[in-house]
C-alpha cells in the first residue's frame, strides 16, 4: 500500500517532466521572429506563456534578450534583475528538488543558469544602462560584477569563466567614470584573457598615461614598440559597439554507455564553424574590423564537458531507482502497475537540454575614433550586412549595442 502511494504520488511529476521537456522546441518560433527583427511578435509569445517554476528563470532571460535587443532596456533591466534574483534564490535551495529528480529526469530541477550565464545576466544589465546613458548606475553593476565573481577572473580558475569582453566592458565603463586606474587594471586582465589587439594596447597606453602610472605605461611601450597611442582628435568622439553575433548552438539528447548501463545525456553538436569577423564600414569604406572577445558556444561545451560526471552519476542513480522501484511495485502491489511504471519511468528517461537560447555565439567589440555628428554605418560579415546610425559627441564615447544573425 504504501509503494502505490508513492508511485502515485510522482505519477503527475512523470507526466509534467514529459509535457515541458520541450522548452527549445515550444519557443522556436519565438527565436525565428527575434532573428527577423520582429521583437513584438516574439516578446509576445514569451508574455502570453505561464512557464512552470523550474523553466521561469529560462523564459526570463530570453525574454530580457528579446527586449534589450530591441532597444527596450528600461524593461530588459527590469527582466534580468528578476532573473538574478530568482537564479540567487534558486541556487541556494537546489537540494529539494533532486528528490524528485532521481524518479523522472533533472529538468524537475529548477534551472538557475550555468556559472558563465550569471555573469552574462549582469553584463547585459551594464549594457542596459549604457543604452540608458547611465553609466554611473552601470558602473555599480561593474562593481557588483568584480565582487560576485572575482573567482572567475583569477589565476587558475577556468579560461571559459574569463570572460574577456566582460572585463573590457568594465574598462569602458571605468573609463567612461573617469576612473582610468580601475579602467587600466581591467583592461591590463582583458590583455590576459584574448590575443593580442592593437585598439586594446592603445587603451593601456592611454589609461595608463591618464592614470600617472609611468612605469607601466613604459614598460607597455617596449613590449609594443611598433604601437602608438591614437591621437587624440578634439572634434573627434568614439564609437564603442558592443556586438553579439549567431546563435549559441542547442544541446540534443543521446545515449552514454557506463558499463552494461545506457544513460540519455546532453550533447552539443560537433560542428564548430568559427564566428565571422565583423567590419565596420562607412560610405562603402571599411573603417575597423570587429575583435571577438569571448565565444559563447566554447563556453557553453567547456561548461557542459565539466559537468558531464555529475551528469552521468546522477543519470546512473536515477535509472537503478526507477528500476528498483517498478519491480517493487510489481513484486508487492500490482503486476501491471509496475509494468505500467516501468514503460513511464522509460518515457521520461530524457537529458536535460535547457539553456539560455537567446544568447550570441560570440560577443564582439569595435571600438574607432570618428567625427562628431551623425553617422550611417554598417556591420558586415557571412550573411551579415546590419545597418545603423549613431551620434557621436566631441570628446565623448557613443556607446551601441547591436546583435548580428
Amino acid at each position: 500500500m504504501y509503494l502505490k502511494k508513492i508511485c502515485l504520488l510522482f505519477i503527475p511529476f512523470l507526466f509534467s517532466a514529459c509535457i515541458h521537456s520541450g522548452y527549445a522546441h515550444r519557443s522556436q518560433s519565438a527565436r525565428n521572429a527575434f532573428e527577423d527583427g520582429n521583437y513584438a511578435q516574439a516578446l509576445k509569445w514569451y508574455e502570453s506563456q505561464k512557464p512552470p517554476e523550474r523553466d521561469k528563470l529560462l523564459f526570463l532571460l530570453d525574454r530580457g534578450t528579446i527586449l534589450h535587443t530591441a532597444g527596450r532596456y528600461a524593461e530588459s533591466l527590469k527582466i534580468f534583475n528578476e532573473a538574478i534574483d530568482l537564479s540567487e534564490r534558486t541556487t541556494a535551495a537546489h537540494a529539494p528538488s533532486k528528490t524528485a529528480s532521481l524518479l523522472t529526469n533533472d529538468q524537475l530541477i529548477p534551472y538557475d543558469g550555468e556559472k558563465f550565464e550569471k555573469l552574462l545576466m549582469h553584463v547585459f544589465q551594464v549594457m542596459n544602462y549604457l543604452g540608458m546613458n547611465q553609466p554611473t548606475e552601470a558602473l555599480v553593476e561593474v562593481r557588483r560584477i568584480h565582487t560576485k565573481f572575482d573567482d572567475y577572473f583569477k589565476e587558475g580558475s577556468k579560461s571559459y569563466l574569463k570572460n574577456a569582453f566582460a572585463t573590457y566592458l568594465s574598462g569602458s565603463v571605468w573609463e567612461k567614470n573617469h576612473k582610468n586606474n580601475d579602467a587600466f587594471i581591467d583592461y591590463k586582465a582583458t590583455s590576459n584573457f584574448t590575443s593580442e589587439w592593437n585598439q586594446l594596447i592603445q587603451d593601456l597606453l592611454r589609461t595608463s598615461r591618464r592614470a600617472g602610472l609611468g612605469a607601466q605605461y613604459q614598460t607597455i611601450k617596449k613590449k609594443y614598440p611598433t604601437i602608438e597611442e591614437s591621437t587624440e582628435n578634439p572634434n573627434n568622439g568614439e564609437l564603442i559597439a558592443f556586438v553579439g553575433e549567431g546563435w549559441i548552438p542547442q544541446k540534443y539528447s543521446t545515449e552514454e554507455n557506463q558499463g552494461l548501463q545506457v544513460v540519455p545525456v546532453p550533447r552539443y553538436p560537433d560542428i564548430r564553424i568559427p564566428p565571422p569577423v565583423l567590419t565596420l564600414l562607412e560610405n562603402g569604406s571599411t573603417l575597423a574590423d570587429a575583435k571577438i572577445l569571448y565565444r559563447v558556444d566554447e563556453a557553453a561545451r567547456d561548461t557542459l564537458s565539466d559537468n558531464m560526471p555529475g551528469i552521468i552519476t546522477r543519470a546512473i542513480a536515477r535509472l537503478a531507482a526507477k528500476e528498483g522501484t517498478a519491480v517493487a511495485v510489481g513484486k508487492e502491489v500490482d503486476k501491471n502497475l509496475g509494468i505500467f511504471l516501468g514503460f513511464l519511468f522509460l518515457a521520461t528517461n530524457e537529458a536535460d537540454l535547457r539553456s539560455w537560447l537567446t544568447l550570441p555565439r560570440s560577443f564582439q567589440v569595435l571600438r574607432i575614433s570618428l567625427p562628431a555628428g551623425t553617422h550611417q554605418l554598417k556591420l558586415r560579415g557571412f550573411r551579415t550586412n546590419r545597418e545603423f546610425s549613431v551620434d557621436i559627441k566631441k570628446g565623448e564615447p557613443s556607446f551601441v549595442s547591436l546583435r548580428v544573425f
